[in-house]
């Protein structure tokens, strides 16, 4: 059970803006709701701005039951999300998707701002706005009147145009996200009046923040997106399940999508076969590339070696991190990783690609960082990181011990305790007699 810690200060009434908010899921709906849960448990009245996709409602009220009085001081309201405009169903391609996206949620702030007006939410405290957590989306909730904190947001982050290779006929639209979102909507009124009005905005990465910084003056800060209950971080001293004799297994989890790249696990384990002939490959998750890389697999010689596991729950998914010896993280263009998150919080040794999120937040002493460099060796380089991992037992078992005290730092009562603080001081600017 995660720890509770009594505010030091009266409890705030707090908006939080969490459009993607689900306690049973991860990403983004499970970072929406972490805030909620570790707001209330901080003794703060949360009133959660969403909108229902899924069964994301009927969670969010079993969950608040399960934990009673905490729960009751969340406060969801329900905002149904409008229809996007008939226009945007006249572009071409992927520019008709994304055209959509904004409209919709563009849409949906300013039926929330409208629904918190009419329910007395301008007379909360502060507004968090979480969800989406996109630098572009901005934020209607900035007109609402309490100070505006903004984010952990990303939105700056682009796929590297050097290793396009990897992205196949995807690269078209990753340019096309380039263009469109990251230099051209960053650049609309809505975000740069967000950023104008906002009392302080989060950043996931370094180039969010840069790009934040080269368009307002706001007040700026570094902040993980990402969440990890405290009851799934491993304790001190505390050992791995055990269980049968097993080959050395390297761990990947995601969305089956070309910018996570999976293509580069499944050539790193082929390398790395010469190394250690018994290495296997599991990979959680499901999507598009999923029969592309089963061929490719066969096609390398280690069919045998790569095990689909598909899309699991994420019990199953600490169980598997459990069961493995490394992870590797291979996306490039992320805004952070939740994932990389959940592996160190298992105590489990991570090799990644050095740019981007996880490289601002790399666990020390947990994780191996693989510079991009030249991208016709990248699988090389990646699997003489991880052979270093697997073949040194010392070296393994002192990353085993520093992820966990890494994943700590980013529990979500840590994250709320550092929040706090940071409401204090944007009221202690604005509201000089919200604090006693």
């Amino acid at each position: 059970m995660d720890r509770k810690i009594a505010p030091r200060s009266r409890g705030l009434r707090i908006v939080l803006v969490s459009f993607a908010c689900d306690p049973t899921r991860g990403s983004e709906p499970g970072i929406g709701w972490g805030w909620a849960e570790a707001l209330a448990r901080r003794g703060h009245t949360v009133e959660v701005l969403t909108h229902p996709e899924s069964d994301n409602v009927r969670h969010i009220k079993h969950r608040i039951e399960e934990l009673g009085e905490v729960g009751e001081r969340i406060r969801p309201h329900i905002i149904a999300e409008p229809p996007a405009p008939r226009w945007t169903r006249l572009l071409p391609g992927p520019l008709s998707d994304m055209a959509a996206e904004v409209k919709r949620y563009d849409g949906w702030q300013r039926r929330a701002l409208e629904y918190a007006r009419d329910q007395g939410l301008d007379k909360a405290d502060l507004v968090h706005h979480v969800s989406y957590g996109s630098l572009q989306g901005g934020s209607a909730l900035r007109r609402l009147g309490p100070p505006l904190v903004f984010g952990p947001v990303g939105g700056g982050q682009v796929a590297p145009h050097s290793h396009r290779r990897y992205l196949g006929a995807a690269y078209r639209q990753e340019a096309l996200r380039t263009w469109l979102w990251v230099r051209c909507l960053s650049r609309r009124p809505s975000c740069r009046a967000t950023l104008r009005d906002a009392a302080l905005l989060l950043a996931t990465n370094r180039d969010t923040e840069r790009l934040a910084r080269a368009l307002s003056r706001t007040a700026t800060g570094l902040m993980l997106a990402d969440g990890i209950q405290e009851s799934v971080v491993r304790r001190p001293g505390e050992a791995p399940p055990t269980g049968p004799d097993r080959p050395p297994t390297v761990l990947w989890v995601g969305r089956l999508h070309p910018r996570k790249t999976p293509e580069l696990a499944v050539r790193a384990i082929a390398h790395l076969r010469s190394e250690i002939p018994g290495v296997r490959l599991v990979i959680l998750g499901d999507g598009p590339l999923r029969p592309s890389l089963e061929q490719l697999a066969v096609r390398l010689g280690v069919g045998e070696s790569v095990e689909f596991r598909g899309l699991l729950p994420r019990e199953q998914v600490f169980a598997a991190c459990d069961e493995a010896d490394a992870f590797l993280m291979t996306s490039l263009r992320d805004s952070s990783s939740t994932q990389t998150l959940e592996a160190w919080a298992r105590g489990l040794p991570v090799v990644h690609l050095g740019h981007h999120g996880i490289s601002d937040f790399s666990a020390p002493g947990g994780a191996v960082s693989v510079p991009l460099g030249d991208p016709a060796d990248l699988p090389q380089r990646l699997a003489c990181a991880l052979s270093g991992v697997l073949e040194d037992q010392h070296i393994r078992r002192c990353m085993e011990r520093a992820a966990p005290t890494w994943a700590r730092k980013h529990t979500w009562a840590a994250k709320a305790e550092t929040a706090e603080e940071l409401y204090r001081a944007v009221l202690s600017e604005r509201q000089p007699c919200s604090y006693q």
